[in-house]
């Protein structure tokens, strides 16, 4: 009976878990403007995004169209990585390193600074007033947005997390699955909704394209999630505000042969050196 619980635990975290070590969140994320006030005006006017789901780690290669009818302006980027936690006290969750982080603005590779931030955040309960400091990683660099449309592409990847629960076909157990999830409230700091966003996710390695399934944090969503097909699930959507209902959960079943052995079921440190090999980074340090 223990193992039953400890799933259920896990995949469901509760307030009483505000003083420990926060699950490990394999969240794959949307550009943020370091300085949302600097940033007014500008919108996301077109993304397209590709997940590839691999047993053991997601790789996310996504391109957004930002759109600034205003003068040309220079502005620092971000995107969320080790320890950066979701502003939801329900979601005791942190964000797993971001592996290869790379980033193109109109074509050209442009750096990025793996950059240590302290914030005050609100500790539990909601609104007892009190706060504490936590250290986290963004990935941020400086961009140039000229009037008109300015493309930026980004390739990253991330371990997936062990998931057991309700997500699997009738008649099959996805104890052993994997899950990641695409967290869209990250964009919420620009102008306006998303104008048009093109989700797609693949099957890749061993697992099963028909394993694939998508999940949102309100039944209200404007997302429309189809049948996986051969390849997996390709998502669309129009006008989408980028708040937290609209986060997307991805969960699928590897082959679990292609998942590195770990002593510890939320231990995702063994399967890096595969990740950055698909990535063709040199080991070393994460981020």
């Amino acid at each position: 009976m223990r193992l039953p619980l400890l799933l259920a635990l896990l995949a469901f975290p509760t307030p009483g878990l505000a003083d420990i070590a926060p699950s490990p969140l394999a969240g794959l994320s949307e550009p943020r403007p370091m300085d949302a006030k600097a940033a007014q005006g500008i919108s996301m006017k077109h993304e397209t995004v590709t997940i590839e789901l691999h047993d053991a780690y997601a790789l996310i290669d996504a391109t957004f169209t930002m759109a600034n009818p205003g003068p040309p302006k220079e502005l620092q980027v971000g995107f969320p990585g080790r320890d950066v936690r979701l502003d939801d006290l329900q979601e005791h969750a942190a964000h797993e390193p971001l592996e290869g982080f790379s980033v193109w603005v109109e074509g050209q590779a442009v750096p990025s600074e793996a950059r240590e931030v302290e914030r005050s955040v609100p500790t539990w309960p909601p609104g007892s007033g009190r706060t504490r400091t936590q250290r986290e990683t963004w990935h941020v660099f400086t961009t140039r947005f000229a009037q008109g449309d300015t493309k930026i592409r980004v390739r990253y990847g991330v371990v997936s997390t062990p998931h057991s629960g309700q997500s699997a076909p009738p008649g099959e157990q996805l104890i052993g699955g994997r899950r990641v999830w695409y967290i869209l409230e990250t964009g919420g700091l620009w102008a306006g909704p998303i104008g048009e966003i093109v989700v797609r996710i693949q099957a890749r390695g061993g697992v099963k394209p028909e394993s694939i399934r998508v999940r949102t944090q309100a039944r209200d969503t404007r997302w429309k999630v189809p049948k996986p097909d051969k390849e997996g699930i390709s998502l669309r959507c129009k006008r989408l505000d980028a708040t937290r209902s609209d986060n997307l959960q991805i969960v699928y079943s590897p082959d679990p042969q292609r998942i590195p052995r770990t002593k510890f079921l939320l231990d995702t440190r063994p399967a890096t050196r595969p990740l950055r090999e698909a990535l063709g980074v040199q080991d070393g340090p994460p981020e």
